[in-house]
């Protein structure tokens, strides 16, 4: 079986493909020793930066056009106000008081999780999800939702608590779901790229230290995200139409 007609090898491929760029950027911080927040955050931006250009190129080489992979403008719709609210709870709910935080840390802080949004997206809801296409809407979704949510299980190899990995693993595959959603029904992928950017600046700023308001924010956006699931699903695949048994060629 070639892998160019394999839309799940393929996949699978671009998965370890979201993963070389972020090990390259963590191999460098950890040989060279680098605790510096902003100096972590730009060797960070390089790897995702050149990450998002290595898979533009290989949009750019695959049979299909950039619009093809959701490149087009979207309408503003009553939905996006959910997510914004949502986020925005999350913002307020405090600034991180952690040393080392700058007007040159949150600069670069910025530049990083927009390249982060724009590579991760590229590669999730751009490539996996137009190549798993091939073998049906639903699976698209699905399928690259789960491995957006496998990817995040590399934060083990960084000796992050197993636990709170599973947390983030499922929280990503939830937030992948919607984002795939969205890009089913809008046939764009700017807005996930503006959400994940968004969100990861957020997360960063704001106190991730477990206590009872950020366990609460924590909740809240899985609900958030659980119910926009739901909603879009149902949007993207009604059920099919009943039939009238009075008279079996109606439908209702």
């Amino acid at each position: 079986m070639r892998i160019k007609n394999s839309p799940i090898l393929l996949s699978i491929l671009f998965t370890l493909l979201a993963l070389v760029f972020p090990f390259i950027a963590g191999a460098i911080i950890t040989v060279k020793n680098i605790s510096s927040l902003s100096s972590i955050d730009l060797i960070r931006f390089i790897a995702f930066a050149v990450g998002a250009l290595v898979t533009l190129w290989i949009m750019k080489k695959s049979k299909f056009s950039f619009q093809d992979f959701g490149f087009r403008k979207f309408k503003v719709e009553a939905w996006m106000a959910v997510i914004v609210i949502s986020e925005l709870i999350a913002f307020f709910s405090g600034i991180t008081d952690r040393d080392g935080f700058s007007a040159q840390y949150v600069f670069i802080l910025l530049l990083f999780v927009i390249a982060v949004g724009f590579y991760e997206e590229f590669i999730f809801r751009g490539l996996i999800f137009k190549y798993l296409s091939a073998k049906g809407l639903k699976t698209a979704i699905i399928g690259s939702s789960i491995l957006f949510g496998i990817g995040h299980l590399e934060n083990l190899f960084a000796g992050q608590d197993f636990l709170l990995t599973l947390l983030q693993v499922a929280f990503a595959f939830l937030f992948g779901l919607v984002c795939a959603e969205i890009v089913a029904k809008t046939k764009s992928i700017i807005f996930p790229i503006v959400w994940h950017a968004s969100h990861d600046f957020i997360a960063f700023l704001t106190d991730s230290e477990p206590n009872v308001l950020s366990v609460s924010i924590y909740v809240i956006h899985c609900l958030v995200l659980i119910g926009l699931a739901i909603y879009f699903w149902k949007a993207l695949f009604p059920k099919k139409a009943v039939m009238n048994l009075k008279n079996p060629e109606s439908y209702v």
